[in-house]
């Protein structure tokens, strides 16, 4: 099952401000590149969420498998062989999905061409809702999501829906791990399954080899947009839009919250459901 974790970022301690503890605090907890990357960050906020991240990865790999190690791929994206897993920060709050089981998943651990992309992937992504934005949405979206969202005339729905798409698409991006590399417009996320524009989808893939543009993993990343069912699941926290994206159809029905007693992550009482969502039918 995957299951996602939120944890309230603005709420940790800020671990290089003045006032804060020793470097010792943090040492053994979190990796030295973690707390180096920590350190050149010049703004409080980004400290914390980077701290955030950092906790909820070590509080994953204490649980789960505390022997892997974190790496990234070409396109910039954390993986650790057979613990499928992706992060996400945004203003105020961090969220990690993990795949969780009695032990690794089976087909993750077993090796292929590239470790990094295995036969089952995860994606988040987490946004606050603000404005609508509809230039973006005009050069970003498929044309049937940008129509359903002028066809809404209140402005916090059209918000929402902007935002619920937003997160859709980026996590459909985290999953493939090509980040930008993958055009929004090539996929529809209005249904709880991504439907892929498939023409429109090799007409990317061949210009990408013909300009040599692809990168180690590009070939299976694309395989997976192209031939691999890809399921979303939506989630609400606060005034944020958050969803999970994967080639597994095995979604926890709540968020599991979190908070940081001062020593280590704890989870807290409450579980947060999912939203309720009226999705509309993707068209075929």
């Amino acid at each position: 099952m995957i299951q996602t974790y939120v944890l309230d970022s603005a709420a940790l301690p800020d671990p290089f401000a003045e006032q804060a503890a020793p470097d010792g605090q943090w040492e053994g907890r979190l990796s030295g590149e973690r707390l180096e990357q920590i350190r050149r960050i010049r703004h409080p906020g980004a400290r914390k969420q980077s701290l955030g991240a950092g906790l909820l990865l070590e509080h994953m790999c204490r649980r789960i498998a505390p022997d892997v190690r974190i790496r990234k791929n070409a396109y910039g994206k954390p993986f650790c062989t057979g613990v499928p897993f992706n992060l996400s920060h945004t203003a105020d709050a961090v969220i990690l999905s993990v795949w969780e089981s009695a032990g690794r998943l089976e087909d993750a651990a077993q090796p292929c061409a590239d470790l990094e992309f295995c036969e089952f992937g995860i994606g988040c992504d987490i946004e606050r809702v603000k404005p609508y934005e509809p230039r973006i949405a005009r050069r970003f979206f498929t044309r049937a999501e940008y129509e359903s969202l002028e066809a809404l005339q209140e402005e916090r729905a059209q918000a929402e829906l902007f935002y619920r798409y937003w997160t859709k698409k980026e996590s459909v991006m985290k999953l493939a791990g090509l980040g930008i590399s993958l055009p929004m417009d090539l996929y529809d996320v209005r249904g709880a399954k991504v439907s892929v524009d498939t023409k429109k989808a090799r007409q990317w893939y061949w210009q990408c080899i013909r300009k040599g543009q692809e990168k180690p993993g590009f070939e299976k990343a694309a395989e997976i947009v192209l031939h691999r069912g890809m399921f979303l699941k939506e989630y609400r926290y606060q005034e944020y839009c958050i969803t999970v994206c994967s080639t597994r159809d095995a979604f926890a029905p709540e968020m599991i919250p979190m908070y940081f007693n001062g020593q280590r992550l704890e989870n807290t009482e409450d579980r947060m459901k999912s939203a309720d969502w009226a999705i509309a039918e993707n068209n075929d």
